[in-house]
């Protein structure tokens, strides 16, 4: 397969209101009738958002700041790292809690909940999970992206199995933010989607794991053995965060600013950018004449810091903001 680099026309899913102090850390997924659901910026409300027809839910749950949600035939997966930063005296502060892995129902109700496994990387801290994946067999992959930096597998009663730490790939994982699971025909390249209906699907499929590990500014592919099969590093991968399928490659947020598109050539380019301003005081949001943090402006044809993504079987992506107020762009293939 070749690579195509693909182009899109955006546009404004979600601004918070006018005054918002609670800052947006979310993912995004979409749901099996095509509706998007992600937190709200108070990071316990659950946006359920019918973007064709206008209508938006919201939905209470446990969670205190949900990281990452993955929609699956049962139920809802959410990430909650434990921590928020809130406003208090001028300032953003940090705000710990119970960071937590829960299955959700429509309704916000828990269905199931993994419990952090018993390793000498927890001693002295608790875990901070960031991203979630199902594999096609029901395994559960978390990453740790906040804590341990571990990759961690579980079977679909919530059983531990098993962890990785990266240094199969040369290097230990540092910030493993997202992990994805992408399905494989057995053959070595990877479906262009596993609906392709050209494509007989077996049984039980073959799958690899790409995790975004951020603070070494890499893509790394690995086997559910742990066995490192891929590891993509590039000018263009400054802070890779959210990772969506698209076509034969992937679309990679970096939190410094941009989107990137990976092909399976291992050609790395940009499809959406901002200024790099990741530096500056107050990033990724600015400062009022008191030098407090604010929400700052929002472009279609910019980005900040972008978090979350996903995409549909029709082409369309949907990425989030980690900014005050929150920010939820679409992008429609052109």
């Amino acid at each position: 397969m070749t690579s195509a680099r693909p182009s899109f026309t955006w546009k404004n899913v979600f601004l918070s209101e006018p005054g918002e102090i609670s800052w947006q850390h979310s993912g995004i997924d979409v749901l099996s009738d095509g509706r998007l659901i992600y937190a709200a910026p108070d990071g316990s409300t659950l946006v359920i958002d019918d973007v064709a027809n206008g209508v938006r839910e919201f939905v209470s749950t446990p969670a205190n700041e949900m990281h990452d949600v993955v929609a699956t035939a049962d139920g809802i997966w959410i990430c909650d790292i434990g921590h928020k930063y809130v406003l208090a005296e001028g300032s953003y502060i940090d705000k710990f809690m119970e960071a937590r892995i829960l299955r959700i129902d429509i309704n916000g109700d828990v269905l199931q909940e993994l419990i952090q496994p018993e390793l000498d990387e927890y001693k002295e801290k608790k875990w901070s999970p960031t991203g979630i994946t199902l594999a096609p067999n029901g395994d559960i992959w978390v990453a740790d992206g906040y804590s341990s930096y571990l990759i961690l597998r579980f079977n679909s009663a919530g059983q531990f199995i098993e962890s990785f730490n990266g240094e199969k790939a040369g290097l230990a994982f540092n910030c493993p933010h997202t992990i994805r699971c992408i399905i494989t025909d057995g053959y070595g390249y990877e479906l262009v989607v596993p609906e392709d209906p050209g494509y007989e699907q077996a049984e039980d499929p073959g799958y690899e794991l790409v995790v975004a590990d951020r603070a070494n500014k890499r893509l790394v592919w690995m086997t559910p053995d742990g066995e490192v099969t891929r590891i993509e590093s590039n000018a263009a991968l400054t802070s890779p965060s959210g990772i969506t399928r698209y076509g034969d490659g992937l679309l990679v947020t970096q939190l410094h600013g941009s989107l990137v598109y990976v092909g399976n050539d291992g050609d790395c380019e940009v499809i959406l950018a901002g200024p790099d301003i990741h530096l500056e005081a107050g990033w990724p949001n600015s400062l009022d004449q008191a030098d407090v943090p604010v929400a700052p402006s929002l472009s279609t044809q910019s980005l900040i810091a972008p978090h979350g993504i996903t995409s549909t079987q029709t082409g369309e992506v949907f990425l989030t903001q980690w900014l005050i107020g929150g920010h939820v762009l679409g992008g429609s293939r052109k």
